[in-house]
């Protein structure tokens, strides 16, 4: 079984892969950038049996997507992933036909225990009272995973708040809690232990094909 991971950030998608490949998940993984690949690849490749589909891809609607998916590849599971957790969205993706949402405040650990839940056949949404985000400098949440790839790419936190439709103060905490979940007090000791932690490939080639 594969699973397959639809992103347009080519770091956060790059460790977001890597993340899911030192897991305990017996499956493949692979990653694209937009709908169009990941319909040629669910074409072409049988052995997809899950999709990871980010909300908000650049030029690409996740929700009409979900609903395309859904159509053409009823056997296939979706889980959308995003950093909006409002009930009115998980509603929303679950109506279009998700088998699961993940926020991303959560945290690897967390986001493998969902997906291991919806493989298993269940529908997995959220508790109000999410899951807390660790700082214990062995995981990052997805939302911290999503700006440790912006800053591995030497993003402004201006730059991320505009990227992710955010607040500068709200990348300022992001950046903050990666820092300490990393142990590390620069942007470049942040982006030096992620790459070799696995979250950030070592150069930009080691995500071009991803």
């Amino acid at each position: 079984m594969k699973i397959l991971i639809v992103d347009d950030h080519p770091l956060f998608r790059a460790g977001f892969h890597a993340v899911l490949e030192t897991s305990q998940l017996d499956a493949g993984v692979l990653s694209v950038s937009s709908i169009p690949e990941a319909l040629q690849i669910l074409q072409r490749d049988a052995d997809v049996g899950l999709v990871l589909l980010d909300i908000h891809l650049r030029g690409d609607d996740g929700f009409s997507a979900l609903k395309v998916i859904g159509e053409k590849f009823p056997t296939t599971a979706c889980i959308m992933i995003s950093g909006d957790e409002q009930d009115s969205v998980v509603s929303r993706a679950m109506s279009a036909g998700a088998s699961g949402f993940i926020p991303k405040s959560y945290t690897a650990d967390e986001m493998v225990v969902a997906i291991q839940k919806v493989l298993a056949g269940e529908v997995f949404t959220p508790a109000r009272a999410a899951a807390p985000t660790t700082a214990d400098g062995h995981s990052l949440t997805l939302r911290q995973l999503e700006v440790i790839s912006m800053l591995g790419r030497g993003f402004s936190n201006k730059e991320i708040a505009r990227s992710l439709d955010v607040a500068e103060r709200t990348v300022k905490a992001h950046v903050s809690a990666v820092f300490e979940a990393l142990n590390v007090r620069n942007r470049t000791q942040a982006v030096l232990v992620a790459q070799r932690r696995g979250f950030l490939p070592s150069s930009p080639t080691a995500y071009a094909a991803q």
